[in-house]
């Protein structure tokens, strides 16, 4: 079945993503089964929108795409981050968030796989991602968007 699937971060503070892909429409799940997040995206070749999480503690993510760019935001007008990412048929590599809060993605897409790294060499998380049928900007965002959802909860704590 098309979709990305696979791990954002480490075995113990990492959350493993589940996203279907079937005619625009991604949905899914990242985090565990108890303090996990639903996904429900919508691409239409042009724009990626949707949200992940509930009704009252969701976060939404509006970008405009095309063939090698990718540029939006995710959470909210006050806690939310831009996305800017480009891909040069290869590589996906740009940054979420801020000059200050935020994170640079470094990703090789390669052989059905998007994986490398999202932030630093200390606080960042590897990425290891399979993406069968989906364009690599589009898995990138979700990678960024649970990087984004990670960030936000260890704040809370």
């Amino acid at each position: 079945m098309a979709g990305v699937h696979g791990r954002i971060g480490g075995i113990v503070q990492g959350r493993d993503l589940h996203v279907s892909y079937e005619e625009g429409s991604l949905t899914g799940r990242f985090g565990g089964k108890v303090f996990g997040k639903e996904i429900a995206l919508f691409f239409d070749g042009q724009r990626l929108d949707g949200r992940w999480g509930g009704a009252v503690d969701g976060k939404d993510l509006h970008c405009e795409v095309s063939e090698f760019e990718l540029h939006g935001r995710m959470g909210g007008d006050v806690v939310g981050w831009d996305l800017d990412l480009t891909f040069d048929g290869r590589q996906v590599t740009g940054r979420a968030g801020g000059s200050l809060a935020g994170c640079d993605l470094n990703l090789t897409a390669e052989e059905g796989r998007l994986y490398g790294r999202l932030g630093g060499n200390v606080f960042g998380k590897d990425c290891d991602l399979a993406v069968d049928g989906v364009p690599p900007l589009i898995a990138a965002a979700l990678a960024a968007a649970v990087y984004f959802q990670m960030h936000l909860e260890q704040q809370r704590h």
